[in-house]
């Protein structure tokens, strides 16, 4: 039996949605800006852009578009920010057209920070955030490979094959860690992940010829390696289609009682007492009511309450008062034969039978 390591439902700081609309149109217009900005500088001096302008343009906008989607369609998960800070990271590149000192290292830690920011996606997808300790690690090494080694890879040649090196066996260890989980996935976690281990061996494959062409000097075929690089948009498309093809709350709402519910033993008092909660509610005599008594509007508010969702949040959701969603959860409650004086969590009793219905 496995254990949770430190696996939680994480409360992402309290933001109005107009403050997360304007940081999204903010996060659009600068990305939009910096694709125009590639595009007067493919025409103004052809062959400055180190990639063909269609594929360098694509990359950047198709991340920042499938970013802005995933942000607005599922905000609770970071996968949206983290793609339109890596659409704009794509385009830093650019800046060594300055020809300064500043911006020619500027332009070269973005392109070290693109790859980062992609490995740290790869790493947390579908969830958004690092779960264990080695997808912690694998994220802090991406970043500490393209911040803190590129003072020392521009120092000494020799660092920086090291270097190079060392960044190609990180993205076998990303490309490890993938299939790992989709071995140990849930049926639900395939459903988000399968995008990803369609599309992430191959691109991987070109970031590795990438770094070995650009960086080290192996190969050849110096154009082939550049257009090849238009591979790149298929990630966040398979970022995007995974994240809005499973309500990933519910999925790690699922993990977690399945886990709780097992004979796991937990040296932290709240794990304990939540396992207990769980193993109650699993084992209860009384077996669940059929979901086909619910309406179709209570079934969506019961996802939506598996999700993790409170009632406020449930009706910010469907545009409908708290009263509503109160009286659609006390009818749910109702009809799943959960009373009011029930010592249990009826909330938990409730997610249960979602979960086994769905489950099915």
């Amino acid at each position: 039996m496995k254990t949770l390591d430190r696996l939680e439902f994480v409360d992402f700081p309290k933001t109005s949605c107009d403050d997360c609309h304007m940081a999204r149109l903010g996060l659009g217009a600068l990305c939009a800006a910096l694709g125009a900005y590639a595009i007067a500088l493919a025409i103004w001096e052809p062959g400055t852009l180190t990639l063909p302008a269609p594929v360098h343009v694509a990359i950047g906008w198709s991340f920042a578009a499938a970013g802005l989607v995933a942000w607005t369609r599922r905000p609770e998960n970071r996968l949206g920010l983290l793609m339109a800070l890596t659409g704009i990271a794509w385009f830093g590149r650019d800046f060594d057209w300055f020809g300064s000192w500043t911006a020619n290292h500027a332009s070269e830690l973005t392109q070290n920070l693109f790859l980062a920011l992609l490995a740290h996606q790869v790493v947390v997808f579908p969830y958004g955030v690092a779960r264990t300790g080695v997808e912690r690690t694998l994220v802090s090494a991406a970043y500490a490979l393209a911040i803190l080694a590129y003072p020392p890879a521009e120092a000494s040649d020799d660092a920086n094959t090291a270097l190079s090196a060392v960044g190609i066996v990180l993205a076998v260890a990303v490309l490890y860690a993938v299939v790992d989980r989709w071995i140990h996935a849930s049926e639900t976690e395939r459903k988000a992940l399968e995008p990803l281990v369609i599309v992430g061996p191959p691109v991987l494959v070109v970031v590795a010829v990438s770094i070995a062409h650009d960086y080290i000097g192996v190969g050849a075929g110096g154009p082939i390696v550049h257009w090849a690089a238009l591979a790149y948009t298929a990630i966040p498309l398979a970022f995007l289609l995974g994240a809005l093809r499973t309500r990933l709350r519910r999925a790690l709402l699922g993990r977690l009682l399945v886990e709780l519910s097992g004979d796991a033993i937990y040296e932290d008092e709240a794990l304990r007492d939540a396992a207990a909660a769980a193993r109650r509610a699993l084992g209860a005599e009384r077996p669940p009511r059929e979901l086909p008594d619910l309406t179709p509007r209570e079934l969506e508010v019961l996802a939506l309450i598996a999700e993790g969702r409170t009632d406020r949040g449930i009706a910010a959701v469907l545009f409908v008062s708290p009263k509503t969603v109160e009286a659609h959860v006390r009818s749910i409650f109702r009809k799943l034969d959960l009373p009011a004086d029930s010592t249990e969590n009826r909330r938990v009793h409730a997610v249960l039978a979602f979960l086994r219905a769905t489950r099915a």
